[in-house]
């Protein structure tokens, strides 16, 4: 049995796609909430009480690291199934293993910003005169 069984029932496009592209799209909206939040921290600042930002940055990074998590997963998965087609398969096995492969190699890199700016977010002043 496959190490992640409810991933094998999507369609096989469907979870080549989201390995692809899940990673990076996980880490552009925790940049865009990211912005958001800090712009709410600083807003809220002067006033009692404040924006609770450090407990919003986490939440995003623990969402945003889970979803390129489970797109490296899927990615992983794909490329496992179309194994024994190379880059010079017929057109769907050839290039539905050459774009898993490619996402195996980008997931991670965004799942280490994600984790990078979800630490930054926390540890650093979000509010101060530059």
């Amino acid at each position: 049995m496959r190490a992640v069984p409810v991933i094998r029932r999507a369609p096989l496009a469907a979870r080549m796609w989201f390995g692809l592209a899940g990673a990076p799209l996980a880490w552009a909206a925790q940049h865009a909430a990211g912005v958001m939040f800090t712009q709410a921290d600083c807003a809220n600042s002067t006033k009692t009480g404040g924006f609770p930002f450090d407990r919003w940055a986490i939440v995003m990074t623990a969402v945003t690291a889970t979803l390129a998590l489970l797109a490296l997963l899927c990615a992983l998965d794909v490329r496992a199934e179309t194994g024994d087609a190379d880059y010079h398969s017929a057109p769907p096995q050839g290039r539905t293993n050459f774009l898993a492969t490619i996402g195996t190699a980008v997931a991670p890199l965004f799942l280490i910003l994600i984790l990078m700016s979800g630490i930054a977010a926390v540890l650093m002043v979000a509010c101060q005169q530059s």
